[in-house]
C-alpha cells in the first residue's frame, strides 16, 4: 500500500509518518470548528499582535541559535516537547471541560508556542539534516508530503460531511497536542546518542 502511494519510509520516518498522521486528522478534522469560534472573539488588533509576537520570537530565536543554547536545546529536546504536549493537552481539556475562554486560548497558546515552540522546531531542523541526507531528506520530505496530502484531505472532507462542535474540536485538539510529537519523541529516544550532540 505504501509502494503504491510512493511512500518510502525508513525505521524512523514510520514513527514520524504515524504520528503525523493521527495528531494531522485530529488536526484538522477539529480546525475549522476551532477557528471560526476564535476569529469571531478575538479582534483583528490581537491577531495582528499575536503574529508580530511570533515573528519577533522566530527571529530571536534564528539569532541566537547556536553554540551552549544549540547544544543544550538538543540535549533537552525530550523535555521541550514534553512540556509542548503537556500544555496544549492541559489546555485543550480545561477549555473543553471547565471554561471555555478564548482569550485564555489566545494567551497561553502564545506563550508556550513562543517560548517552547521555538526550540522544538529548530532541534528538528537539525535533527532532520543529522538523520537523513541528500537523497534519503529528499524521501522524507516527499513522505511527507504525500501523507501530508492524505491526512488533509481526509480531515477536512470528514469536516465538510459532519463538522464537530466545538467541545469535540477542543477534546480533539487536546488529543492532536499528545500525538503530535510522540514521533519524534520516539525517534530522539532512538537515536538520542547521535541527535544529543550538538556537532
Amino acid at each position: 500500500m505504501l509502494s503504491l502511494l510512493n511512500i518510502k519510509p525508513d525505521s524512523n520516518q514510520r514513527w514520524l509518518l504515524l504520528s503525523m498522521a493521527i495528531s494531522g486528522l485530529l488536526g484538522t478534522y477539529s480546525s475549522p470548528s476551532l477557528t471560526k469560534a476564535i476569529i469571531m472573539v478575538l479582534p483583528a488588533e490581537w491577531l495582528a499582535f499575536e503574529s508580530l509576537v511570533f515573528s519577533l520570537a522566530t527571529l530571536l530565536l534564528g539569532m541566537i541559535w547556536q553554540g551552549r543554547i544549540r547544544l543544550a536545546a538538543m540535549r533537552y529536546f525530550l523535555w521541550f516537547t514534553i512540556i509542548e504536549s503537556v500544555c496544549g493537552c492541559l489546555l485543550g481539556l480545561y477549555l473543553c471541560f471547565v471554561d471555555f475562554n478564548v482569550w485564555l486560548f489566545a494567551i497561553v497558546s502564545l506563550i508556550y508556542t513562543t517560548m517552547i515552540t521555538g526550540f522544538v522546531g529548530k532541534c528538528i531542523m537539525a535533527f532532520k539534516a543529522k538523520l537523513w541526507v541528500e537523497k534519503e531528506r529528499e524521501v522524507y520530505d516527499n513522505n511527507i508530503s504525500i501523507v501530508s496530502g492524505i491526512v488533509c484531505t481526509c480531515g477536512y472532507l470528514c469536516a465538510l460531511v459532519m463538522l464537530p462542535s466545538v467541545e469535540l474540536s477542543l477534546f480533539l485538539w487536546a488529543l492532536c497536542c499528545i500525538f503530535d510529537d510522540i514521533g519524534w519523541i520516539i525517534v530522539y529516544s532512538i537515536n538520542k546518542n547521535k541527535l544529543k550532540d550538538g556537532d
